[in-house]
């Protein structure tokens, strides 16, 4: 009988261990955060131009790049003023770090069906 109990307050020890890791695991952190790309580009026919991947969800603090894969400068431009950067030039990048929940829809001001959105999720 008391083996079975030492057994038993064992097993419970464990899973209270394991269950307290997998909580820690699962909270959101800056640490765990990690960067996100998206890539401009540029087919032969100017209205496929699009970013690459237009959608993206990350986590608070992650930071988003950029990069211009095409042979035109195309900007970078948040719907609401958060970011604008005007001279994504090809073979450059842009980066920005998303530290507020939200959805941020963006687009490029002279090829303006060129669209994108990042969720941060906290």
């Amino acid at each position: 009988m008391f083996v079975f109990r030492l057994l038993s307050a064992g097993w419970r020890g464990c899973a209270a261990l394991a269950l307290g890791l997998a909580i820690l695991v699962g909270l959101p952190s800056d640490a765990l955060a990690a960067d996100a790309q998206v890539s401009v580009v540029q087919p032969s026919d100017t209205m496929s131009w699009r970013y690459d991947p237009s959608s993206v969800s990350v986590s608070v603090g992650t930071t988003v790049t950029w990069t211009n894969n095409g042979a035109t400068t195309v900007t970078v431009t948040s719907a609401d003023g958060l970011f604008d950067y005007e001279t994504l030039g090809p073979g450059g990048s842009f980066s920005y770090t998303f530290d507020t929940p939200g959805t941020f829809r963006y687009f490029c001001v002279p090829y303006p069906h060129m669209k994108g959105v990042i969720t941060v999720i906290p």
